[in-house]
């Protein structure tokens, strides 16, 4: 089991299911949700995810077709992205209490990123998605 929470500690959840991997995304979006150059994130089948406390305290807002990120409406920290209507849970990895016993598999969206950042690690990096070959490798 993971465990995770916002910056205030108001809300807090936890993942059942195995981490599928954490990926690098240097998109747009991810970049001003992270107010970063990019967003570290978790992904995992959704089934597993639950809130623990404070789902009162979180909002959403639909930023894609059949995506929502959730907010903590007391802190605004970003805490999670659901997916497919809640099948496919994205953490944001900087909200886990817990080592999840994986590390970054990728950066993609590396087209669109930060002008004034250098990746500098030895991370497999895609200029948009990663291709289907890459996905196999990861068992996905």
């Amino acid at each position: 089991m993971i465990a995770g929470s916002c910056l205030c500690g108001s809300i807090r959840f936890e993942l059942d299911a195995p981490p599928l991997f954490i990926n690098h995304c240097h998109c747009s979006r991810c970049r001003k949700a992270a107010g970063a150059a990019f967003g570290s994130f978790l992904h995992a089948d959704g089934r597993g995810f639950r809130w623990v406390s404070g789902e009162t305290d979180v909002t959403l807002y639909d930023c894609a077709p059949l995506a929502s990120r959730a907010f903590c409406r007391i802190c605004g920290s970003s805490v999670l992205v659901l997916e497919d209507e809640g099948a496919h849970v994205i953490v944001p990895a900087g909200c886990l209490d817990d080592d999840p016993g994986v590390r970054p598999a990728m950066h993609y969206h590396v087209a669109s990123k930060a002008p004034w950042f250098e990746i500098t690690d030895g991370v497999p990096q895609f200029a948009e998605y990663p291709p289907a070959d890459f996905w196999a490798s990861l068992g996905l």
